[in-house]
């Protein structure tokens, strides 16, 4: 079971960062498609908080997620368990996503946690799996600093 962590200061607010991690529908106002981020669909119910499901399709397999810590403006996490099929690799990817905000002077500390639990023929290539991940979430963390501090230099008079 690997377990990740990332973290990434931010020059903005937790009310923001918070507010783009929990707006599931807009994703893609901040964070470009990629081999592992296609959209985020089917969110249910609306708004977003503790229960609410949704479906994260990418490239590389589909997310049937839920939100499972919904505390503003601090702490969201989400469960959401992949099925993969890919170069005749099967199986199952139990993702667990942990999101803490936290202020370090003027800026903001992103914790990203990620565990996986990896199932089926995809074992075998867990190394890959993990630096596919790896790389997405890096990814992902500088796509939300840039987003959040390119917008907090417009929106400042």
């Amino acid at each position: 079971m690997p377990d990740l962590h990332f973290t990434i200061l931010i020059d903005g607010t937790t009310e923001t960062i918070f507010a783009l991690l929990a707006d599931l529908s807009h994703y893609d106002r901040w964070l470009p498609g990629s081999e592992a981020f296609g959209a985020i669909t089917e969110i249910t119910p609306l708004p977003v908080g503790l229960g609410t499901t949704y479906v994260d399709a990418g490239p590389t397999g589909t997310r049937h997620g839920k939100v499972t810590e919904y505390d503003p403006p601090t702490r969201i996490s989400f469960h959401q368990p992949m099925q993969v099929k890919q170069r005749g690799l099967t199986g199952t990817i139990d993702i667990h996503l942990r999101h803490t905000l936290e202020p370090v002077g003027q800026m903001i500390r992103v914790n990203r946690e990620l565990t996986l639990h990896i199932h089926g023929l995809l074992k075998v290539a867990q190394p890959f799996v993990i630096a596919a991940f790896r790389k997405e979430n890096e990814r992902m963390l500088l796509a939300l600093k840039q987003y959040v501090e390119k917008r907090g230099k417009v929106d400042q008079p």
